[in-house]
């Protein structure tokens, strides 16, 4: 009987560095997603941060759903209690930060990462830039690139 254990730890250890690399790669890929500053468009989906209720507690809130909050008098402000945090909603993470009075609100669960720019402008929210990950893709592309690096790494061992 012939002993299989070398190739079948040479697959493993294949298998580990493969998904190391996806892993990296699709990091590298979800961090350098480009940000749309040119044209830029409230989507209703874009979740804001703003202060709600009695007690003035930060809540979370999408644009498409902001006017009619704001008549129901939900909304105390735009402007977040504090000036960074976040919140766990049904679906999702909303986390925030406000420096040089632009706030940068990051919607984020496991297959979506949406991040809006905007500042308080006469009591309205103005959209700056926002950035609306596409995780999937993200890794995706992360998986393309880890097979490439793989197959270089074998080719240069060949080559050796």
């Amino acid at each position: 009987m012939q002993d299989n254990r070398p190739f079948f730890s040479h697959v493993f250890t294949a298998l580990m560095i493969f998904s190391l690399l996806v892993g990296v790669c699709t990091v590298v890929f979800l961090h350098s997603w480009p940000w749309e500053r040119t044209n830029v468009e409230w989507k209703p989906e874009f979740r804001l941060v703003a202060t709600c209720g009695a007690k003035g507690e930060a809540c979370g809130i999408a644009w498409g759903e902001l006017a009619d909050a704001t008549a129901r008098g939900e909304i105390v402000s735009l402007e977040p209690p504090e000036p960074a945090g976040e919140i766990e909603e049904p679906g999702n993470w909303l986390r925030w930060t406000k420096s040089d009075g632009i706030l940068e609100v990051k919607a984020s669960s496991w297959n979506f990462q949406t991040v809006v720019r905007y500042r308080i402008e006469e009591g309205k929210p103005a959209l700056v830039a926002y950035q609306d990950v596409d995780v999937a893709r993200a890794f995706t592309y992360g998986m393309g690139v880890a097979i490439i690096m793989m197959i270089g790494i074998y080719l240069r061992k060949l080559r050796n």
